[in-house]
């Protein structure tokens, strides 16, 4: 037991430390965030601002620049983190296609450590890439929030924001290894990658709310697991700004307003003409969490090459 442990802790650290020093897979991990962040200076945000004050009409006098601010700001944010919980995790998962191609994995076989270990470390050095990576953006989403417009969290709120990172990492990482698994070069792995990167914002609504599509695309993106943890980060960064400009704004007209703000931005998810709230999505993630455990196990069941 001890030889295992040591094992996958020692292939654990190696496969981290081949992430954070590889500088061209975290670019290409930023590469998504990077889109957002662009969009949303050079586009989204005078657009939406400007759309919501229209909307608000003679109301927009009750609400100050700041207050819109943190409702437009709040969903930018978790479009970032959103996105880099799926991006991290599959450039962090190259090393099971690398290990491949260098025939590492032969080496493994020819030792006594069991393909179960291996696996395990794979998965857990790609969680660990996932989580550290996202939480320091998370953490500067926070800063940048309570310059930018003086948003703040309680401490409670921003414990489960982080809870949500560490839920998304595992997530992301349990879908795409399934998927890594298929590749056998490394490259093909970086060309999907990058498909990935530019197609996972929309997405997730990151480029642009999920809500200006169909009901029928909104029901495929939503149903998408990293729809829903980024759906619960909108929830949980937005909720306070879109309940505080409810109350400035007061009676039926700030209760619309608050609706509005929930369906333009997403804030519930619409699958299959439906919205469905904070609590579905958190069981939805964690069913998909348990789905994707069992198919990797099958993966893992007919691609190892057990050795007795």
């Amino acid at each position: 037991m001890s030889a295992t442990l040591n094992a996958y802790k020692g292939m654990t650290i190696r496969n981290i430390k081949i992430y954070m020093k590889d500088k061209t897979a975290i670019l290409l991990s930023m590469l998504a965030q990077i889109i957002v962040l662009g969009l949303f200076v050079l586009f989204l945000r005078d657009n939406y601002v400007g759309s919501i004050k229209d909307g608000l009409g003679e109301l927009q006098n009750l609400l100050s620049d700041s207050d819109i601010d943190k409702i437009v700001n709040g969903w930018m944010i978790s479009g970032v983190i959103g996105t880099a919980l799926v991006t991290v995790a599959l450039n962090s998962l190259v090393v099971i296609v690398k290990d491949k191609e260098d025939k590492i994995n032969y080496d493994y076989t020819a030792s006594p450590v069991k393909p179960h270990t291996v696996v395990l470390s794979y998965f857990t050095a790609s969680v660990i890439n996932t989580f550290v990576v996202s939480a320091i953006l998370m953490t500067a989403g926070f800063v940048f929030l309570g310059i930018s417009c003086d948003t703040t969290y309680s401490p409670i709120e921003i414990l489960k924001m982080y809870g949500l990172v560490a839920l998304g990492s595992i997530s992301s990482a349990l879908i795409l290894m399934v998927i890594a698994t298929f590749f056998k070069k490394s490259s093909s792995l970086g060309s999907f990658g990058a498909l990935v990167s530019a197609a996972i914002g929309f997405i997730i609504g990151a480029y642009v709310p999920v809500s200006q599509f169909s009901d029928t695309v909104q029901t495929i993106v939503n149903l998408v697991p990293g729809s829903q943890i980024a759906g619960m980060m909108r929830s949980l960064l937005m909720k306070s700004a879109v309940e505080n400009a409810q109350s400035a704004i007061g009676s039926k007209a700030g209760a619309e307003f608050a609706n509005q703000m929930n369906k333009l931005f997403a804030i519930k998810l619409n699958i299959f003409g439906s919205e469905v709230d904070f609590t579905f999505m958190m069981i939805y993630s964690i069913a998909a969490i348990v789905l994707f455990l069992a198919v990797n196990l099958i993966v893992y069941k007919f691609t190892s090459k057990t050795k007795e």
